[in-house]
């Protein structure tokens, strides 16, 4: 078998994309005497998995069908339901409760905004009227620069 095709089933095989045919393929090659010398590092992982398909555990597992009984189920049902709705009723309360402690939080930084526009407000009303009369100044300075030159 060419070893390029050999490499690209090998790839294939570890990234889980063979089938089995192809596993089958590389067990016999890593089994026989001529494996390419880059390869001899697979052979002993290629011979464990050969052996350890001969293992046998010695006890039989019984795998029973355990079927439950409609009124179990049906009262499983009923405790998951409640549990679901206490939940409910405690995620509603809690984030109810974070409501009305933002809700408060809010007011008082809008009061303070209120505030505070107010204030600036004030301010600014008083600041134009001392511009208007720094304009009288102003012309002022200017007439009597004009006459007194």
């Amino acid at each position: 078998m060419e070893l390029q095709k050999l490499e690209r089933l090998l790839d294939k095989y570890f990234d889980g994309d063979t089938s089995l045919e192809e596993e089958q393929v590389l067990h016999i090659y890593f089994k026989s005497d001529k494996v390419a010398e880059h390869l001899e590092v697979y052979r002993d992982m290629f011979a464990y998995f050969l052996e350890a398909k001969k293992d046998k555990l010695p006890v039989a597992i019984s795998l029973e069908n355990k079927t439950k009984s409609p009124v179990v189920s049906t009262w499983n049902r009923w405790y998951s339901i409640a549990a679901l709705l206490i939940v409910a009723v405690g995620v509603t309360f809690f984030l109810e409760q974070n409501n009305s402690r933002i809700t408060a939080e809010q007011q008082e930084a809008i009061a303070a905004y209120e505030k505070a526009k107010e204030a600036l407000d004030f301010i600014s009303v008083h600041f134009n009227e001392s511009s208007q009369k720094l304009a009288y100044i102003t012309e002022f300075g200017e007439n009597s620069n004009k006459i007194f030159k």
